[in-house]
C-alpha cells in the first residue's frame, strides 16, 4: 500500500465512515470484504488490511506483507 495525491481512471473511489481510500481496479477482487484499519504496536504505527482469506494482516509499520 502506498500513498498518493491523485486518482486516475484506473482507480475506485472507497468513502467509509469519512475516510476516503483509492484502489487500481485491478485490486479490487483482491480487497472484497476487507477490513483496513490503523493500528500502533510497540514499533509504531500503520495500516492493517484484513481479508477473508488471510489469517494476518499486512502493510504494518515495519514493512510487513501479506502471505
Amino acid at each position: 500500500m502506498t500513498l498518493d495525491e491523485s486518482k486516475t481512471e484506473e482507480d475506485i473511489l472507497d468513502v467509509q465512515y469519512g475516510v476516503s481510500m483509492i484502489t487500481d481496479k485491478k485490486l479490487t477482487s483482491y480487497l472484497e470484504g476487507a477490513t483496513v484499519d490503523f493500528v500502533e504496536s510497540k514499533h509504531g504505527g500503520g495500516f492493517e488490511i484484513r481479508t477473508q482469506n488471510s489469517g494476518g494482516g499486512c502493510g504494518d509499520s515495519c514493512g510487513g506483507s501479506c502471505s
